[in-house]
């Protein structure tokens, strides 16, 4: 599971702040399994999220606060 700072769990459908609180996003996929990884191309787990002026990026877990 991946979770928020607090402990709680990071769905699809969440909205989130990215670039130190001054982007919105929403979450479209958690990327928890190598199965997910490797239908990504990434390297590690972590989340996918829709943000207008980027398009999709990829935030992994070893980048989130206290990481």
């Amino acid at each position: 599971m991946i979770s928020y700072e607090d402990g709680t769990e990071m769905k699809v459908g969440d909205s989130v702040l990215i670039e130190e609180g001054k982007t919105p996003g929403v979450i479209t996929d958690i990327i928890e399994s190598t199965a997910k990884q490797s239908e990504w191309n990434v390297q590690e787990p972590g989340v996918m999220i829709k943000s207008p002026p980027f398009g999709l990026v990829f935030i992994p877990t070893s980048t989130f606060a206290g990481g």
